[in-house]
Order: C-alpha cells, then structure tokens, then sequence
C-alpha cells in the first residue's frame, strides 16, 4: 500500500484530488490530508508518505517554502497549482512533476504511473530537488526511457523532434531521446539567449553554428547540416548577424 498526503488549503481541491485517486487508483493508496502547510508539516512526520501530492499557493507558508522546511525529502512529490508561470518553468526545467487545476484525471494518472516507475531512485531525485532550490538553469533534467538525466546546456549542440519525443544532441557526441516534445523544450531553452527554434523539428544553439548557408541550411559545428524554415529564415539572419560566430556564404 502507498501512501500519499495531499496539501491543500482548499477543502475542493483537497477532497476532489482525494475522490479522484480513489476512483483510479482503487485499494493501492492509503489517503491523508492536510488543510495548510503547517498541518502538512504535523502529518508528513507521523503519516511518512510516499508519495506528496503539494500546492504551491497556500497562505502563510507555499509549497517551495513548506519543502525547504523539511530537512530531508524521503518521499516524491507531485506539485499542484492553478496558475504561477514562473514556478511551472523551475519545475519543469528540473523534470519534476506538476498538475495544473483543475486536475485533469487523466493528466493525474499519468504522473502518478511516472512516480510508480520511479520508485526508489532516490538519488536522482535529490538531485532534481538540489537543482530547483539553488536555480542551476545550466543544468537541464530530461526524462528519458531510463530516468533522469542530466544535460549542461552549454553543451546541447541541437535539439530534433521525432514524433512526439525529443533527441538531443552533445559536444561529446552522446545523444540522448526524451519522453517529452521540442515544443517544451523550446519553452525552457529559449529563455537563454543562444538558443533558437529554426524549423518545425530542429531547435538549435547558436554558439555552435559553424556556417550560414544561402539555400536555407545551418551547418553546425558537430558537422550536421540541419534546414531553416521559410518563415523562420528572417529571425535566423537576424540572430546570426549579431554573432561573431557566424559565417556567411
């Protein structure tokens, strides 16, 4: 039986969350509540879950400040919010799970089956933890078939869809394939300045383009030849033209 404690000041949110794993889940998790953070604090010492269900905007004390009040994180936790673009990108850019409200059962299943076949790494989720408190957005946590993994974005050269997954691309020449789409990552990525969406499958760093080609090709610095989209090509001569990098043939 696992067991799993839902933080939530709000009494419809809490109870419908609870209603809904019942449903889906039924017999396999044992169920506690709590109203705000500080009963959350009570309850996640006597009731030890496994799993935490926690909201970000509570009264008093949030979510980020109710985890840093707690010395050592022995159970995963799945964040649920409404709303606060800016804590949804930390999360995200740290591979660590989120629901949106209102909480959509099948978005819900999906996290809690990750967390299923997740368990017990812990070590790698102290690190997704570490990394979201201490801001390190040079370091990208991607979900892969076997975990998580760890890039520096300084050495992610390209980033190409297949379907609905993503296969990055190293300086070291390693490649790995995430379980989520470009379009994500383009959301993260192009916060730092070097990156940009060239094309519908190919997402780019610009600090290793080797050469701008007239018939519409970037040829990057790993040797790879990779299309610019039409509509893409102004912004692309645009970026380049500002980069000592670039070479123009």
């Amino acid at each position: 039986m696992i067991r799993a404690l839902i933080i939530d000041d709000e009494s419809k949110a809490r109870n419908l969350l609870k209603v809904t794993m019942e449903r889906i889940f039924p017999g396999q998790f044992l169920l506690e509540t709590a109203d705000d953070s500080e009963d959350g604090l009570l309850k996640i010492h006597y009731f030890k879950p496994d799993l935490l269900f926690l909201d970000i905007e509570m009264p008093m004390m949030n979510g980020f400040d109710f985890l840093a009040a707690i010395p050592e994180i022995d159970c995963k936790v799945i964040f649920t919010t409404a709303h606060d673009q800016y804590a949804i990108r930390a999360i995200r850019y740290n591979a660590l799970d989120y629901l949106l409200k209102p909480i959509n059962p099948i978005e819900l299943k999906e996290a809690v089956e990750r967390y299923q076949s997740q368990r017990g790494r812990k070590d790698t989720y102290s690190r997704q933890i570490e990394n979201f408190f201490e801001h390190k957005e040079r370091t990208l946590a991607i979900t892969t078939y076997d975990g998580v993994v760890f890039l520096e974005v300084d050495t992610i050269i390209r980033c190409e869809a297949d379907l609905n997954y993503t296969r990055f691309v190293l300086t070291d020449n390693k490649t790995f394939v995430s379980s989520k789409t470009l379009k994500e990552y383009e959301d993260l990525l192009t916060v730092h300045n070097n990156f940009l969406r060239i094309h519908r499958s190919h997402l780019v760093n610009l600090d290793y383009v080797l050469k701008f080609k007239s018939e519409g090709l970037l040829v990057l610095k790993d040797g790879s030849s990779v299309p610019i989209s039409r509509r893409r090509k102004e912004e692309v001569v645009s970026r380049l033209s500002v980069r000592s990098t670039a070479v123009h043939s």
